[in-house]
């Protein structure tokens, strides 16, 4: 259920929780297509694609939740209108009736208590999250799950890990190293790991594979604007489009002569015009290269985090399973082998 308030006496009061059920009727009751809507909040057409594909099991994150709201409070009264009438109207409860708990309050009560008995600020206790998470929350992002939105389920389950590290968590941590999340595809990790999630906040970005669609259309160029002008640095390694690698790959997966060939010089070019867009003295700070040699590995180094798929033999790889590494304290792992297998093709690949 979700908690759509009602226009009463001609006042539309704010959505408590935004889905991707309510997005899609927002976007239709200003009768705007997904890329004039994405316009109009400021986001990418594949995150709009994402919400409305996911209806209620997507919740936009805290700040496009006060977006939307913006975009319902500024609507003309007719789109109103249109937005309310589209969706069934929910009743909510009358606080105090016992008629059932309200889960969202427990959750948002015990993220407050597991900060308050750490004794952390909301930044602190964002950094403790995010060594148990796969993305990292931020400090604002605690403020709201203790305050007003309900907080993700991972960020639940992660509580307990936090206030015991020396309990379960370490059985995890024997039997499978510094590998925290293993996805069956891509897809499915990008809606789990989106490349917001993914880079936001970085200060160090490391990535070989192919195209690098994920990060070369993924992110908008804005982003990686804000990210570079923040500080991070940035390495990028593609398979060299007029290498015989490539021209394997294409064989190998099936495509048509010059099809991935095509989308890599594509991303490439993207990406060089985002950094010939920088300002002066930023640019050494996004490095892209090439090499051409036998693809094994799409490997994405964020930090602390690693991604990494492998390259299957009649498999496309968008198919292939995606593992998440985070780097830990203890020897050994699939962090460090990933990142000396980035380090090496990066010696060997030709800067652009």
């Amino acid at each position: 259920m979700t908690d759509l308030d009602m226009i009463e006496g001609g006042t539309m009061t704010p959505v408590q929780r935004w889905t991707g059920r309510e997005t899609k009727a927002l976007r239709h009751a200003l009768r705007m297509s997904i890329r004039d809507f994405a316009v109009h909040l400021g986001v990418a057409e594949r995150t709009v694609s994402k919400w409305e594909a996911g209806g209620d099991c997507v919740n936009p994150r805290p700040e496009m939740q006060a977006a939307l709201d913006t975009a319902l409070a500024h609507a003309a009264d007719e789109a109103q209108h249109r937005f309310a009438s589209a969706l069934p109207h929910a009743n909510p409860p009358a606080p105090g009736s016992g008629d059932g708990l309200d889960l969202g309050a427990a959750a948002r009560e015990q993220v407050a208590r597991t900060r308050q008995a750490l004794g952390l600020s909301v930044g602190d206790f964002a950094a403790a999250l995010a060594r148990t998470l796969t993305w990292r929350p931020t400090g604002d992002d605690v403020t709201n799950w203790e305050t007003s939105t309900v907080p993700p389920g991972d960020v639940v389950l992660a509580l307990s890990a936090i206030l015991d590290p020396s309990g379960a968590g370490n059985v995890g941590e024997e039997r499978f190293g510094d590998l925290i999340a293993v996805h069956p595809n891509r897809s499915e990790f990008s809606t789990s790991l989106p490349p917001d999630r993914l880079l936001g906040g970085a200060s160090t970005v490391r990535a070989v594979g192919l195209s690098l669609n994920l990060l070369s259309q993924g992110y908008p160029d804005r982003r990686w604007h804000d990210l570079v002008e923040a500080g991070a640095h940035v390495r990028l390694l593609f398979l060299n489009p007029a290498g015989q690698a490539v021209q394997a790959r294409e064989a190998e997966e099936g495509f048509p002569a010059g099809q991935l060939s095509g989308l890599t010089k594509l991303n490439i070019e993207t990406l060089m015009r985002v950094r010939d867009r920088l300002p002066d003295g930023l640019q050494d700070r996004m490095e892209l290269a090439v090499y051409d040699d036998t693809l094994r590995f799409n490997v994405i180094l964020v930090d602390d985090l690693c991604v990494a798929q492998p390259y299957l033999a009649e498999s496309r790889g968008v198919d292939s399973p995606a593992f998440v590494a985070r780097r830990s304290q203890a020897r050994g792992g699939l962090y460090p082998v990933f990142e000396q297998h980035f380090e090496t093709q990066w010696r060997r690949g030709q800067q652009l």
